[in-house]
């Protein structure tokens, strides 16, 4: 019995360790992903201020949201994998969106 837990504890902790720079080459780099959420509000507000049916808005943005992805070479299943990953990761993405409010409130002084 003793033999069967150190077994399956051993087992859950080799499983269970990961590579972090495996990992991060996973995801799309906190860099990117402030400039790819730059855009994407960008034409979030864009969209919004057509004043189109809410169907229509939704089908704008889905078309602009593929072009920013193919602007950085990315897929939508990567970018929603880098994002559940840093939404999973609060400080990482508290970095990254003070970098995006920072570079909104630039980009929104400079037409004031």
């Amino acid at each position: 019995m003793t033999f069967r837990i150190f077994l399956f504890l051993t087992f859950f902790l080799i499983f269970s360790c990961k590579n972090d720079t495996t990992d991060n080459k996973k995801y799309i780099s906190k860099e990117k992903m402030v400039n790819i959420l730059i855009d994407i509000h960008l034409i979030e507000e864009k969209v919004n201020q057509l004043n189109f049916s809410k169907d229509s808005s939704i089908v704008m943005f889905d078309m602009l949201e593929k072009e920013i992805f193919q602007k950085y070479n990315i897929t939508d299943e990567n970018y929603r994998k880098s994002y559940s990953h840093y939404f999973f990761n609060p400080k990482e993405l508290d970095d990254i969106y003070q970098s995006v409010i920072d570079s909104l409130n630039v980009y929104n002084q400079s037409f004031k």
